[in-house]
């Protein structure tokens, strides 16, 4: 095995003179190498934080030449099983590559492939535009258009990976090499759904757009458990003439100040747009009889901050062990929702430990989203409507762990039977544990896995790509 010692006395002189190589007895190595979920996280033996593109080929280089694993980090919110196959790996970290650059005609930007979400959006909104990012504040751009990408302008705009013009990508064994529509356009097809398999991005062609609406209009409603039926079979209708610029976006979460016995129901109706239309949308909500009712409106960033997705708050908070069980849905199967709120009631009291958890209804819109040919991209799951997601978010104890595996995919199998197509989970990649069969992260279509395992072999043969749910 090669020491880190090593690594930095042979990979060092290769690098510019403004990159770092970080080592694990350094000051600053425990806080780069943090993440969102520490649980079966990989592990470290270097941290080579790029300063340019040339440095992330002669570190990936040097790691296919010396046989040793590497992983990238942007946001560090990546969170599946296949992570802790990383065994005294480099990271490569590309955090200094956070940029935006506007094209000269304002219809593309550069993005750095390490940027984040909440430099991205201040960065477009300085400059009049706007674009399709992750929802939370702290997570890489990066990552979540490998892997499609949902975001609030998705209805309005597509998904992440539908912005993507091109991309210069290194490859494991360090080559660089442009992906778009007209270069290398099989990869392009595999980087816009299955991406965290194939390389590592140094900078995005991504498609903006004139800020013409900056605001956001909400109004946010707490129930008591109880309003539940109420509540998702009124969303369900509301669901079949969505429009673009709506989004309906639900927890059921333990607020003990509101209720200390019981979880709530928090439902938001956001709106891009003015405070008279988001009143006219939410009018219905009003008449199940919420505890509560918080209404306003302003800025992207000041929408993360209302649904807890601020670089400040619980959605950026690191140090828990956190387990996520995705499933994408068509609708809301009613009684399939009360047997997880059920569930979670009981789980909470039972497990106290667990009780910061939260169940995350994802009611984007997908105009846009549906509006692209499924086959031109390998995202696998335009058809659905609603992104499910149970979080088991608990203080690090490996005592907990089976108790809290079982009790996500036991929330997720109720939604799976109650589903229009209980025989085929699906399970978003950026999203997944790592556990589900591979068909439910890349498409239960045999043509899609048969395509991705082929441009895998062209393009990764040695399977150094192999730590974000792989494509085996």
């Amino acid at each position: 095995m090669t020491s880190a010692v090593e690594i930095s006395g042979a990979l060092g002189p290769k690098l510019s003179p403004q990159a770092t190589i970080v080592l694990p007895g350094d000051s600053d190595f425990a806080s780069l190498t943090a993440r969102w979920r520490e649980y079966r996280a990989p592990n470290i033996s270097v941290v080579v934080k790029v300063a340019t593109e040339s440095d992330v080929q002669e570190t990936v280089r040097y790691a296919d030449e010396h046989d040793i694993s590497f992983v990238t980090r942007a946001g560090g919110h990546g969170a599946t099983e296949a992570l802790s196959e990383a065994k005294n790996a480099i990271q490569v970290d590309l955090r200094s590559l956070n940029y935006v650059k506007l094209s000269k005609d304002g219809k593309t930007a550069a993005i750095g492939g390490g940027a984040n979400v909440k430099d991205t959006i201040n960065a477009l909104t300085t400059l009049g535009k706007r674009t399709v990012t992750g929802i939370c504040e702290c997570v890489g751009i990066s990552a979540p258009t490998l892997g499609g990408g949902h975001g609030w302008l998705q209805g309005q705009h597509g998904l992440m990976a539908d912005q993507v013009v091109s991309a210069r990508l290194v490859l494991p064994n360090g080559e660089l090499i442009t992906v778009s529509g007209d270069s290398n356009p099989d990869l392009f097809w595999a980087i816009r759904g299955a991406g965290h398999n194939f390389g590592l991005v140094t900078e995005w062609e991504y498609r903006v757009y004139d800020d013409l609406n900056p605001m956001w209009s909400y109004e946010i409603f707490v129930y008591s458990g109880d309003k539940l039926e109420a509540l998702y079979n009124l969303v369900n209708r509301k669901l079949e003439n969505q429009p673009p610029e709506l989004v309906y976006w639900g927890y059921i979460i333990k607020v003990a100040e509101i209720d200390p016995n019981h979880p709530i129901l928090w439902f938001g109706v956001i709106y891009n747009g003015n405070p008279e239309a988001v009143r006219e949308y939410a009018r219905p909500f009003h008449d199940i009889g919420p505890l509560s009712v918080q209404t306003g409106q302003g800025t992207m960033h000041d929408l993360a901050v209302v649904t807890f997705q601020d670089a400040d708050g619980p959605g950026c908070a690191y140090g828990l062990t956190s387990l996520r069980y995705p499933i994408g849905l068509k609708s809301y199967n009613v009684a399939a929702v009360r047997q997880v709120y059920d569930e979670i009631d009981k789980t909470f009291r039972q497990v106290p430990e667990v009780a910061g958890s939260f169940f995350v209804l994802e009611g984007y819109s997908t105009q846009a989203v549906q509006a692209v040919d499924a086959d031109t991209t390998a995202f696998p799951h335009r058809d659905d409507k609603i992104l499910v997601t149970s979080y088991i978010n608990y203080a690090p104890n490996p005592s907990i762990d089976p108790l809290a595996q079982e009790f996500g995919k036991k929330l997720r199998k109720y939604l799976l039977d109650g589903s229009d197509d209980p025989a085929h989970l699906h399970a978003y990649v950026n999203y997944a544990d790592g556990d589900e069969p591979l068909p439910a992260v890349y498409s239960w279509e045999d043509w899609r896995l048969e395509k991705l395992r082929r441009l895998k072999a062209q393009w990764d043969p040695k399977n150094k790509m192999r730590f974000y749910v792989p494509i085996e």
